[in-house]
């Protein structure tokens, strides 16, 4: 039991909490790294919105559409989607808002494994988003 428990220690110590938190993550299916590691090749638009209201409109158009809302985190600006239509259901796209300094908004930005999920939310999300928030 002494052995196990120092072993135990030692990968804490070595590794550090962050790898175990993610490892967790990874093992309830609610890690975000592949999406925060896939932003080089997301599609973003920027509102003219403060970013309460901009996370607001990304959860209520996400019902509206009828995706799931797989994750959400206001503190963090994250939203994670599934359920897109003409897409696997368990296929996630993430969206990121970013709150940009000034009065220049917020940057919503789509990321997926799956380019045909980012498109068909791209195209659904940034058109309400358009039609709410116009420039």
């Amino acid at each position: 039991m002494k052995k196990i428990s120092l072993i135990l220690f030692a990968i804490l110590v070595l590794t550090g909490c962050s790898s175990l938190r993610n490892v967790s993550r990874d093992v309830m299916g609610v890690s975000t790294d592949t999406l925060e590691s896939g932003k080089a090749d997301s599609i973003y638009q920027v509102y003219p919105c403060e970013i309460g209201a901009c996370f607001d409109a990304v959860i209520e158009i996400a019902r509206d559409n009828n995706y799931y809302i797989f994750m959400k985190d206001g503190v963090r600006g994250l939203v994670v989607l599934m359920n897109i239509p003409e897409c696997v259901d368990t296929t996630e796209v993430g969206v990121f808002l970013t709150e940009l300094p000034g009065p220049q908004g917020v940057r919503v930005e789509l990321s997926s494994r799956s380019s045909p999920a980012k498109k068909a939310v791209a195209k659904v999300l940034f058109s309400e988003m358009n039609d709410r928030f116009k420039k």
